[in-house]
């Protein structure tokens, strides 16, 4: 067609009126400009040449208009033009099915130049022409695709925007978590009903994402359109706080989605299955150790190895690993030990406190107690704020049940520093007493008092006493055996006593010092008990000033105060093993190491031996 003619028609249409335009425009003018690929001129003529009343069954027409939006429809990008392709398709169908009702073989004869598109060779007969059933076999495909875009379409949007509206709601529990609970194990000891409500919905909605992503697939399988196909990939959250706090863009076309699901079924289980579940032992180990302290107040007496010494090593294992001071420790360590006290000092449970008669085991118990006090004191000052606050936060149905929430715990912290504070004035004077009283054996009457060296004091003064003590011994039963120097008569001696636990001295021996020399101003006696025969006690003493015949004294007793015998030697130097013959009942003295021995001079005493009678050899 020439420009001029173009032109001509144009003016015409741009001067008539719509009704009259119609009626004067001639379809195979604007069919010209069609098969131009004259679009934008023809498609807006098409529509008005329809849109007459005369004119609305053309069929070619009505064709035309289904191929022009049949063709949008394809060019559209099924997402990104969402809703200009919904109505391209809804107006390709209406033509689409309108313009099957109109052709029909009287059509295609009379306007055979308009179908010339259709024009191809029956491949049965050979012959070339245009078939109404191949006519109509395109108009069909071209509904049923496009029937697909308008019924599927909003499905894939609806869709695609409830999965975003998932993984948005997902999304904002998880970063929410991370918020309120900057770690993973605050996180787990946190979290109550509420929030494993919160990961259940998170582990539904993942659900959802998954299924409905699964429908968008299928449905834009059965659209036909191209440039869009859909794949969902799932990043495991792996690093909490990091990972899974950036937002997914599910019109994407492959979209890396994170997996809230797997991560929130993960916790859910870890915290019903472990903290939970920890969190009532806590619970039911803090009302066992409250019953037995109600035991021990009452009538009932148990022994004390049945008494709880600590908590549950699981339990602080399991505590531990998500809490680096838990504060139910600490309470637990306070009811121990308060049960521990009770015990001790309540005579129905633990008749021995009354008897004073029992030094050892009164010193022994009141440094326990003062010990048990410490550590009740050092627990209890913890209990302050913030730590109680986060405690709570953490334990709220141990510290909210059991111990009456923050306020609470200030007032255990309260109580128990008044008690500790009460019971330490106590025992510590009553420790004190029985130290002093463990470091003496005092005759009945008064008049003797032997101080008892321990291993860390093992000299007395020399202005304590008339009786220098060098070394010694306790058995089983607390009674202590003592050797040393009694300067209290015109003669000085050697002594050996019995002191019961009652530190009542019992027997005391003396024996003779002749030969042996020593400073009374710079005492440099030694001595020990060394091994003996059963039901005997033997003991030394050395002297380490060299100007005395004798400088050593050995002496043999029975354990009921009778002397066997007594033996001053002269010897080169303190013992530096003693060993008992048991088979022989001989006592060996040794002045030299064994690796010694073999280099020992002639003359060299390297040892001595003591018979069972007290005689002695070389």
């Amino acid at each position: 067609m020439s420009n001029y003619i173009k032109f001509l028609l144009i003016a015409l249409c741009g001067m008539a009126s719509t009704q009259v335009q119609a009626q004067k425009l001639k379809y195979k003018n604007i069919f010209e400009l069609i098969e131009a690929g004259d679009y934008d001129t023809a498609i807006p003529m098409t529509r008005e040449f329809l849109s007459d009343e005369k004119n609305a069954d053309e069929a070619n027409a009505n064709l035309q208009m289904a191929l022009f939006y049949d063709r949008q429809v394809s060019n559209y990008h099924l997402i990104e033009d969402s809703t200009a392709i919904l109505k391209a398709a809804d107006s390709a169908l209406y033509f689409l099915m309108k313009s099957k009702d109109l052709i029909d073989e009287k059509e295609l004869k009379k306007n055979d130049d308009y179908y010339q598109a259709y024009y191809r060779r029956d491949l049965r007969t050979g012959e070339f022409g245009i078939k109404l059933s191949d006519v109509q076999l395109d108009l069909d495909k071209k509904i049923e695709s496009t029937k697909n875009i308008v019924d599927y379409a909003s499905d894939i949007y609806s869709n695609l925007f409830k999965i975003n509206a998932y993984n948005t709601f997902c999304m904002n529990t998880y970063t929410g978590f991370v918020k309120q609970y900057p770690t993973v194990s605050e996180f787990y000891l946190r979290t109550g009903q509420d929030q494993l409500d919160q990961l259940d919905e998170m582990i539904a909605r993942t659900t959802d994402i998954r299924d409905g992503f699964e429908r968008v697939r299928q449905a834009v399988s059965m659209t036909g359109a191209k440039g869009y196909s859909p794949e969902l990939t799932f990043k495991v959250i792996r690093t909490y706080g990091q990972d899974g706090m950036s937002e997914v863009d599910f019109f994407a076309n492959d979209v890396q989605a994170w997996d809230y699901g797997v991560w929130a079924e993960e916790n859910y289980s870890k915290i019903k299955r472990e903290v939970l579940s920890m969190k009532a032992e806590l619970i039911e180990f803090d009302k066992e150790l409250k019953a037995e302290y109600e035991s021990l107040k009452g009538l009932y007496t148990m022994d004390f190895s049945s008494l709880i010494k600590q908590t549950n090593p699981r339990l602080v294992s399991q505590m531990r690993e998500l809490d680096p001071d838990p504060i139910p420790i600490k309470l637990f360590d306070i009811q121990i030990k308060t049960n521990q006290y009770q015990y001790i000092t309540t005579p129905l449970q633990n008749a021995r406190i009354e008897n004073e008669e029992d030094v050892d085991y009164q010193v022994m118990i009141s440094d326990s107690l003062l010990s048990i006090l410490d550590h009740i004191e050092m627990n209890a000052e913890t209990l302050v704020e913030p730590y109680v606050t986060e405690g709570k936060l953490k334990y709220p149905e141990l510290i909210e049940g059991e111990y009456g929430g923050d306020f609470g715990l200030i007032k255990l912290r309260q109580k128990m520093e008044s008690f500790v504070s009460s019971a330490r004035s106590k025992w510590e004077d009553r420790n004190q007493t029985f130290v002093t009283r463990s470091h003496w054996g005092v005759s009945p009457d008064g008049a003797d008092s032997l101080y008892l060296p321990t291993a860390d004091d093992m000299e007395a003064p020399r202005y304590l006493s008339d009786y220098y003590s060098v070394a010694t011994l306790k058995d089983d039963s607390s009674n202590t055996y003592v050797i040393g120097l009694e300067f209290k008569g015109s003669v000085d001696v050697g002594f050996i006593a019995k002191v019961n636990n009652g530190r009542l001295i019992e027997w005391k021996e003396n024996f003779v010092l002749k030969g042996m020399s020593y400073d009374k101003a710079d005492l440099l006696v030694f001595g020990d008990f060394v091994p003996a025969q059963e039901g005997r006690l033997t003991a030394y003493l050395y002297s380490a000033d060299p100007s005395g015949s004798k400088n050593m004294v050995a002496i043999s007793i029975e354990e009921s105060g009778e002397m066997k015998w007594s033996n001053r030697i002269k010897v080169p130097r303190k013992p530096v093993d003693v060993k008992m013959n048991d088979t022989v009942k001989e006592t060996i003295f040794y002045f030299v190491s064994a690796d010694e021995m073999d280099s020992v001079g002639d003359g060299e005493m390297a040892y001595l031996v003591i018979d069972r009678t007290g005689n002695v050899r070389k």
